[in-house]
């Protein structure tokens, strides 16, 4: 499907509405979206958000790109959606476990000439704490997903640490107790480089990751920490591995919330992982990278939001951040383990950034790029 204008019920039959929206319309690409009432505290946040990829030239060579969509929820409604891919033909699909839907853009031929594909929507944001979704499989979030385990390892930290399905507080105190907001790294040039060497969290004047203690259930002093790293494998931070955040302690957002979820499911507490973007306090400007999030289960009463690694980074929203999540984000993904259509390296573990292929083959021969306005 090419940029053009197509009929309603076309477009209807391919985003395939479902209860992420109630009304769609296209012309030249622009999708408009009446949303469902949200539910929360009454405090929103409405910006434009704009995920932008531009593509180096693959000429004679089958390439393939795929990009997260996001949804209407009860906490947010996305409105306004513009894809633009410069000619290339694209279809908008569903992700059906987790009812997720993605951009799938297409040539068989390739690209002569660099391109900027742009996915442009409109998004209004409410800061919530829980929230009974609709058409969601509780039974789903139960189960394991590569790289977020459940069984024996949690069930000794479970007992362990008295810790129990009635008191879910416990658990997020456990967390994030036992991790330290860090990405360690010896490379001078990383902007990570100072979660190692003196880098202090500007919320509490101390260092990110001190000398004087050990982390993680190996008890890792901070020199090992470094060695741990090998961003090629999966056993590293920031992929959302809780056996990682487990032995090592110490991680991002993605390892934060795996850990939790992890312990959550093993106790028969469905928990699920979102991952989107974070939106900074000014009227506009870009956005440095992704952020995740998690929610867990309580019987008639909905999901309950936790931000574990935003209470870290900042003690004074510990009790905040238990139960309830802020306006300044926008949900692009729901779930791990992702099967996209035609993508050779399935599943996906997480899936926020685009995912390029050049002749069935992973590419990185693009730079992305995020910006937001307000509204």
């Amino acid at each position: 499907m090419k940029k053009k204008a197509v009929y309603l019920m076309s477009l209807m039959l391919i985003i395939g509405c479902n209860h992420a929206c109630d009304l769609c319309v296209n012309k030249n690409s622009k999708v408009s979206v009446q949303s469902k009432a949200t539910s929360g505290t009454g405090n929103f946040r409405s910006f434009e958000f704009t995920y932008s990829i531009e593509l180096e030239p693959a000429i004679n060579k089958k390439l393939e790109l795929w990009v997260p969509v996001p949804q209407n929820n009860s906490a947010q409604s996305i409105s306004d959606i513009i894809i633009d891919t410069q000619g290339l033909s694209y279809e908008l699909r569903d992700e059906d476990y987790h009812g997720n839907k993605y951009l799938y853009v297409y040539s068989d031929d390739g690209i002569k000439d660099s391109k900027l594909i742009t996915l442009n929507f409109s998004v209004k944001r409410e800061e919530h704490h829980n929230v009974k979704y609709d058409n969601i499989s509780n039974d789903k979030y139960l189960k394991p997903s590569e790289m977020v385990p459940t069984g024996a390892m949690f069930k000794n930290i479970i007992s362990d640490n008295n810790l129990n399905n009635q008191d879910m507080r416990s658990v997020y105190d456990f967390v994030l107790n036992g991790m330290h907001y860090g990405k360690p790294t010896d490379d001078k040039n990383s902007k990570n480089y100072k979660y190692i060497h003196g880098g202090k969290n500007p919320n509490t004047g101390h260092e990110w990751l001190p000398d004087d203690i050990t982390y993680g259930l190996k008890n890792k002093t901070k020199d090992e920490l470094v060695e741990s790293q090998k961003k090629d494998e999966k056993y590293a931070y920031g992929n959302g591995n809780s056996l990682y955040a487990c032995d090592i302690g110490v991680g991002n957002c993605t390892d934060y919330h795996s850990y939790f979820i992890s312990v959550s499911r093993t106790m028969d507490v469905p928990a699920r992982f979102h991952m989107g973007f974070p939106i900074p306090n000014g009227d506009e400007g870009s956005v440095g990278g992704y952020h995740c999030w998690a929610d867990y289960y309580v019987d008639n009463e909905g999901w309950y939001p936790v931000d574990i690694s935003e209470a870290d980074k900042d003690p004074s929203r510990i009790d905040y951040f238990f139960g309830t999540v802020c306006e300044n984000r926008v949900d692009m993904m729901i779930g791990r383990d992702f099967n996209l259509d035609g993508y050779e390296q399935n599943p996906v573990n997480l899936f926020i950034y685009p995912l390029l292929e050049i002749n069935d083959k992973e590419s990185n021969s693009f730079m992305k790029t995020f910006f937001y306005k307000n509204l």
